[in-house]
């Protein structure tokens, strides 16, 4: 007997076997976002837009006094807001009336939108792992590390912030390194770090990493040693390397010539709670036998220092 096919029954099917499959495979799918998901992500309910304080400078009139003697009490200015729009993303689903007979039955149908589903989360994968590493060109995506982890070069405002007025709010930017050398990277480390906060994590092309894995065996043996990966990464399938105990993956949507020094502790995927991968129920137009829904994403991708971002940029060999 076949099955009846009204919305109710597919959008019951979807929402309890399609669904949880689909957000875990695209969670999983490539590193930023892997990894951004994994340890930065902050649920964010509401607002016109995201926007977070920024701490970019010391209070000058603490001082050491004695007696009567006045104290200077004018209040500092230390503190600017960065201000980022969200940003939606959307897949759609849809699939025709006699399709969905000819499935025929509830695991048949199963399978089929499964199959739609997978298609859907690939998308969806693109969209978000293409936006995380948006240059600002696409004003509808992300606001992604390559115009963020910049120092105007890329992109000249930043967070609603002109960086050549906020020199504070731009990268330690290596543009003149075109050889790969561990002294190189040890330096480049040296300008991203300050105090405890370092980088936590190191991303490039794969000839870069091809290059770092080449390097001489000396600075092999000091930094490359056999079973130096990061366990956690390794496991999701992420092949690394540690440089200074920090990992160096391979993200393909990295530029040309490119590495990045990122400190995540400054780096947060925003979401709201109301789209953070939600299916919606499958509608069915008046006029035609089909059924058509949508998974949604709102969010972005914001920095809260960018001076402890920093990229070589201009590796070739």
């Amino acid at each position: 007997m076949a099955t009846p096919l009204g919305t109710n029954v597919i959008n019951s099917l979807s929402s309890r076997y399609i669904m949880p499959m689909v957000t875990d495979n695209v969670y999983g799918s490539n590193l930023m976002l892997w990894r951004l998901l994994q340890l930065n992500k902050k649920v964010l309910q509401g607002g016109l837009h995201i926007e977070i304080p920024l701490d970019y400078a010391e209070i000058t009139n603490g001082a050491w006094y004695q007696g009567f003697e006045p104290w200077d009490i004018v209040p500092a200015d230390t503190v600017k807001n960065a201000a980022y729009d969200w940003k939606q993303a959307v897949v759609p689903v849809s699939v025709d009336g006699f399709t969905l007979i000819r499935a025929d039955s509830p695991d048949a149908i199963v399978n089929f939108l499964t199959f739609y589903f997978e298609k859907a989360q690939m998308q969806m994968c693109e969209l978000l792992g293409d936006g995380i590493w948006n240059t600002g060109s696409n004003a509808k995506a992300i606001d992604g590390l390559e115009g963020a982890v910049d120092d105007g070069g890329v992109l000249a405002t930043y967070g609603g912030l002109l960086r050549s007025s906020n020199t504070w709010w731009n990268c330690q930017d290596d543009a003149s390194t075109a050889t790969l050398t561990v002294d190189a990277m040890r330096t480049h480390l040296g300008n991203v770090t300050s105090g405890g906060r370092t980088c936590t994590i190191i991303v490039g092309t794969q000839a870069n990493y091809n290059r770092f894995w080449s390097l001489s065996p000396i600075d092999n043996q000091r930094f490359m040693s056999d079973g130096a990966r990061n366990t956690q990464l390794a496991n999701a399938g992420f092949t690394n390397l540690l440089f200074d105990g920090i990992p160096f993956c391979v993200d393909s949507h990295v530029p040309a010539n490119h590495i990045f020094f990122l400190n995540e502790d400054y780096i947060h995927l925003y979401v709201n709670p109301r789209e953070d991968f939600t299916m919606r129920d499958f509608i069915e137009p008046v006029n035609q036998n089909a059924m058509t829904s949508v998974i949604k994403w709102t969010g972005n991708l914001c920095l809260s220092n960018v001076a402890r971002q920093g990229k070589m940029s201009v590796l070739t060999a």
